[in-house]
């Protein structure tokens, strides 16, 4: 059975998430650590930004974006989730720029990031993915991915 885009998509939010509570979790230990230990967390978080959650957001822009606008009738449509994207990538520079030694700094960047990113997927799948499987459309729904 071929599982809709909607909730392919769900899906993928489902292992992002569990990642992103991650920089919660990280940014919560900060005080905690020393600037190696803080230094190897923030690795790992740059990791899961880099590897997982910008091919995502790139194929979002690619793929699902265009659909909605067309859904909606406005190309401009998707325009605030392109800047929530634009929005996570500055901050994701200010946290590989900081020095594990600035603790303050380094919480501060992971808790914005963890919120921007909660409450963007929260935007996609509250607004876009409901939009998307109210469509029914599965070919526009297969063409993109």
């Amino acid at each position: 059975m071929i599982m809709n885009e909607a909730t392919r998509r769900r899906h993928s939010h489902t292992e992002l998430k569990e990642h992103v509570g991650q920089i919660r979790l990280g940014a919560r230990e900060i005080p905690a650590l020393s600037p190696e230990e803080r230094r190897l967390l923030v690795a790992r978080i740059l990791d899961f930004l880099h590897g997982m959650l910008a091919p995502h957001a790139m194929e979002e822009e690619r793929g699902l974006y265009p659909v909605i606008a067309s859904l909606l009738g406005d190309p401009r449509a998707t325009a605030t989730m392109v800047r929530d994207h634009q929005a996570i990538r500055e901050r994701v520079v200010a946290l590989e720029r900081v020095a594990p030694e600035d603790g303050a700094a380094l919480q501060e960047l992971l808790y914005g990031l963890y919120a921007l990113i909660s409450v963007h997927l929260w935007k996609e799948e509250v607004e876009y993915l409901s939009l998307l499987a109210e469509s029914g459309s599965a070919s526009d729904a297969t063409s993109w991915r």
